[in-house]
């Protein structure tokens, strides 16, 4: 049956519309593949560096524990040179002060002590296979140490080093790495070195557990290029491989994670090739479909131009409440913060706005309610919060940046819209909001079990006058304070009997939140008004958002008197220092001084066979870090006894001397106490530039 011309037209019109959808569609396809691509890539790149810092903090944590024993044995060395035999028991102390030290020597220059030749290296270490210890002095004609690369390179620096690895023929007879410590004579004069010696398993063990995807792996070289933990032998290098490199701080040495390629691109690749055969299957069902129906489009197309209106106005719309929302998260400078939002529109386009983010070390929020409904107050929200994006990029001011916003709406506002907009900006390292109020509802502050409006003059609402002048104000959240945000839509929320929520009845609620956190604090009061409103329609938005200042809490660790519960406090120094934020240099210090101060109290606090506990608690004060050890074991000052006598014979010396030796070295303040009976030693370590006055 032939078709009238203008039909013909409308099939040939509809059909490049349809070609033309199905060509965009493939170009969009192929262009979010490779964005998408490129995202991976980026993820894996995250996903690298952050797996790299976090093995490389453990390797620096578990050298940087050898370093700390050999620092605090030198004095001792140094102390005891009149006394050549002496060295044997530092070299023994040495090994013995951690677990992970394979073998310890002392070695001198040439001749330094006549009566012991020419060569004079004592050496302490490990018999393979048990724990005990074999003593030696290894340094002669065979084992000439003094012409060899690292005894010179050692010698020869300003301060204590790492060797590279090496394969040691007369101590620990294993590939080594060793930690190298001059020791000075009274002129200051390098005489000799104190060194420390691990195994290359103690970092491979670090190493080979690096897993980030099934066939990716992790090696370690040394700053000369040696490679110290190489791939696994079993590992075939096929294809392209990704690689990613992390420096270790001052030990000279790089890791490098290798991530094969079909790994990376694995998942996205089985995707694609869904997406893509899903995409043909639909394009080839839309053509037929749209074939056979080519016959009847031209009596929709009335219908379809008022669906298409309708579509495309509850697209902008779903659009414009996406981007209202916060697009990122915080960063961990705010763990000391629980924020939470919630926007709840009265219809599928609201116009209401809030965000929040984090620059510098401050949080920048903002809250609002732009007047109208419908898709020109979602627009004007949508440009708000463009506005306040880009201004506080820029400035740390609220009332510069509330000008600049109301200049820019009054002057692109031919409608006469206008917006109420809280804004404030917290310093984190000081708890300080300055704010600025253009016209909106006062927040509700949340502090010691109550609830209080916050008592400010509110500006000129935005977009009424490109003149106006806006004034910032300031507050102060102490720890567990929260700051209430809301629209309008909370207070005039109605019941059936149109009757208003009101300022009242949200600050009632809010005065009951007590310690809740932040997302309970906005599910609570979203209840009371569900409750309130009863079947009601919704009437206007509503958008709630409460900021609260988290409360610092101590961190407690309790152990049985068993040795084997010391596993458990590295994770816990770890966590410790991670929440608090702090100097990581300082970590294998504090970790060494209480594995030392724990084990004494495990092993002597209580007499054999009774089982008993030891609490460690932790906490941060004026940025020192306190520690403090309580027991209920038998009243013991470790203050009062005296420091190892380097004089006596490793069997005639006292136990616990060298502990609160290595422990008085480390901490800047050591108290005991014995109240209520209960043994209290309370240690202090000073971070660099804080006041040592309270904790």
């Amino acid at each position: 049956m032939p078709y009238p011309k203008s039909k013909y037209q409308f099939a040939k019109k509809e059909l490049l519309k349809m070609f033309v959808a199905i060509f965009v569609l493939a170009l969009v396809s192929v262009t979010y593949y490779f964005y998408i691509r490129r995202e991976a890539l980026h993820t894996a790149e995250r996903r690298a560096e952050l797996t790299l810092q976090n093995t490389e903090r453990t390797i620096h944590i578990r050298m940087g524990k050898i370093e700390t024993t050999v620092n605090a044995m030198g004095p001792m060395a140094e102390y005891a040179l009149d006394d050549p035999d002496a060295m044997y028991d530092i070299a023994r102390h040495t090994v013995e002060a951690s677990s992970r030290i394979m073998g310890a020597g002392i070695a001198f220059v040439a001749d330094y002590y006549p009566e012991k030749g020419h060569w004079f290296e004592t050496y302490v270490g490990h018999h393979k296979g048990c724990d005990t210890l074999f003593t030696e002095q290894i340094g002669c004609a065979e084992h000439d140490y003094l012409n060899m690369d690292w005894f010179q390179k050692a010698l020869a620096s300003e301060k204590g080093s790492w060797t590279g690895p090496y394969y040691d023929n007369a101590g620990g007879m294993d590939y080594l790495i060793s930690y190298c410590l001059h020791i000075r004579d009274t002129n200051g004069k390098a005489v000799g070195l104190i060194i420390a010696d691990i195994t290359l398993d103690t970092l491979s063990s670090i190493v080979r557990s690096v897993k980030l995807y099934p066939h990716s792996y992790c090696t370690l070289m040394a700053g000369d290029g040696t490679m110290l933990v190489g791939p696994p032998a079993n590992q075939k290098q096929k294809g392209k491989v990704h690689s990613f490199s992390e420096k270790i701080d001052g030990k000279n040495m790089t890791l490098t994670l290798v991530v094969p390629d079909s790994d990376m691109y694995r998942r996205l690749r089985r995707s694609s090739l869904f997406f893509a055969l899903v995409a043909l299957t639909g394009v080839f069902t839309v053509f037929f479909i749209s074939y056979r129906s080519i016959q009847n489009l031209w009596q929709l197309n009335e219908v379809r131009i008022k669906e298409q209106h309708i579509e495309d106005e509850l697209t902008i719309a779903r659009n414009i409440q996406q981007s209202l929302l916060p697009s990122e998260k915080l960063s961990t400078a705010t763990n000391k913060l629980n924020i939470k939002g919630l926007q709840v529109p009265a219809k599928f386009v609201g116009g209401d706005l809030y965000d929040y983010y984090v620059r510098d070390n401050k949080l920048l929020f903002c809250i609002g309610d732009v007047s109208g409904k419908g898709v020109p107050a979602a627009l004007l929200m949508a440009i708000a919060h463009s506005l306040f994006r880009t201004l506080s990029a820029h400035d740390d001011r609220p009332e510069v940046i509330m000008q600049a916003l109301n200049a820019s709406i009054s002057n692109n506002n031919p409608d006469i819209m206008f917006i109420t907009m809280f804004l404030g900006i917290m310093d984190l390292s000081t708890n300080i909001i300055r704010y600025c109020n253009a016209g909106h509802n006062p927040p509700i502050i949340i502090k010691d079990g109550g609830a209080e409006y916050l008592g400010t003059e509110p500006s000129l609402l935005l977009g009424v006058d490109v003149n106006a002048e806006y004034t910032a104000n300031e507050l102060t959240l102490s720890p567990g304070d929260t700051i209430f945000l809301y629209t309008d839509g909370l207070t005039e929320a109605e019941n059936p009997q149109k009757e208003l929520f009101g300022e009242q009845r949200a600050l009632k609620t809010a005065s009951q939140f007590g310690t809740l956190t932040a997302e309970e604090q906005i599910e609570q009061m979203r209840q009371a008004v569900h409750v309130f409103v009863d079947q009601a329609e919704q009437s206007d938005d509503l958008t709630l958002l409460a900021i609260r200042y988290n409360p610092v809490a101590d961190s407690t660790l309790t152990l049985t008197n068993n040795i084997d519960e010391l596993t458990r406090l590295e994770p816990f120094l770890e966590n410790f220092f991670d929440q608090n934020d702090l100097d990581l240099a300082l970590l294998s210090k504090v970790d060494l001084a209480l594995e030392e101060a724990l084990a004494n109290v495990i092993m002597y606090a209580y007499p054999e066979g009774e089982k008993g506990e030891v609490t460690l608690t932790a906490n941060v004060a004026d940025n020192a870090i306190c520690m403090e050890i309580r027991d209920k074991g038998t009243p013991f000052n470790p203050l009062e006894q005296k420091e190892a006598d380097l004089n006596v014979s490793l069997e005639e010396r006292k136990i616990g001397g060298l502990g609160i030796h290595l422990i008085k070295e480390i901490m800047d303040e050591i108290e005991y106490a014995y109240e209520n009976g209960h043994n209290i030693l309370s240690m202090k370590i000073i971070q660099e530039g804080c006041r040592p006055d309270t904790c």
